[in-house]
């Protein structure tokens, strides 16, 4: 019996340092950081409606859910990667919502929307990484810069 006692006596200092470094050990240590992505994913293609009906009208492209129809830019015939964009174009960062839904870029890049299109940009350089037309049939294409 008095074996006995002193094995429970071991396993309860066990399991109290395994509690008591499972509590202080550092939070990030749970999560893998996975790196930022630098291109336009599938699931970012996805993300968006095609070919619907909203408020009366039909939309090639948008957000069903939001009633968010996405209207044709100029700016969108220059677009591809590798391309620096010109101080003329103002930068404006993608809706909130758009945001939301697609994968997660490199934290200095920003995801931009012109008309039917999205872009990734260095806001600092204005250099360009990926283009993706939301028109397109599909991903692949989309990423294509001759679609439009």
């Amino acid at each position: 019996m008095q074996t006995l006692k002193f094995e429970l006596a071991i396993a309860g200092a066990a399991l109290f340092a395994l509690g008591a470094f499972v509590a202080t050990r550092p939070q990030q240590a749970e999560a893998v950081q996975a790196p930022g992505l630098t291109q336009f994913t599938k699931t970012d293609y996805a993300a968006f409606d095609r070919n619907f009906e909203t408020r009366g009208k039909d939309c090639q492209v948008g957000l069903a859910r939001d009633k968010l129809c996405f209207g044709v830019s100029p700016v969108e015939n220059i677009l591809e990667p590798g391309i620096t964009l010109p101080a003329e174009v103002p930068m404006v960062g993608a809706e909130f919502r758009i945001i939301v839904v697609t994968d997660l870029k490199k934290d200095n890049l920003r995801t931009v929307r012109f008309g039917r299109t999205l872009a990734l940009v260095d806001p600092e350089t204005r250099y360009v990484h990926d283009v993706l037309h939301l028109t397109a049939p599909g991903y692949e294409k989309a990423r294509q810069t001759t679609v439009h």
